[in-house]
């Protein structure tokens, strides 16, 4: 009876950290820029993006967010530092020191996405969490 307790109390142990994951659905880590969609509805996958030498990459850590861009084009990466602010239910939005809100995600699992552009000509942006 005790050895069938604690196999019962170890199994539900095991689930609920099964469950809840590591991170599962946190915003916290390093996000790299998956696939682009375009306002046409012309989808740009990794490796298009890639032989555009396009590459946007996200590291977030508490309230802090850096963001990195590098292109073909640019001598060297664009840094930019945003502040992290949660607006619950697995959205969020990237604000400058000015209050500026620069992107606004929201996170599934291991997809981040936001829109970026002006109303009715947008792009998604879409976004892998790494491991």
């Amino acid at each position: 009876m005790k050895k069938k307790l604690i196999s019962v109390f170890m199994s539900l142990i095991i689930g609920i950290f099964a469950l809840t994951g590591c991170n599962a659905g946190s915003i916290e880590g390093t996000w790299v820029l998956y696939e682009e969609i375009e306002p046409s509805g012309n989808k740009l996958s990794q490796s298009d993006l890639e032989e555009l030498g396009i590459s946007e990459t996200y590291v977030i850590k508490g309230d802090e967010v850096n963001y990195t861009c590098e292109m073909k084009l640019l001598k060297k990466p664009v840094e930019i530092p945003f502040i992290l602010e949660d607006l619950g239910n697995n959205q969020y939005n990237f604000k400058m020191d000015g209050g500026f809100v620069f992107a606004s995600p929201k996170v599934k699992g291991d997809t981040m996405t936001y829109e970026v552009g002006e109303e009715g000509n947008t792009s998604t942006m879409i976004f892998k969490k790494q491991k």
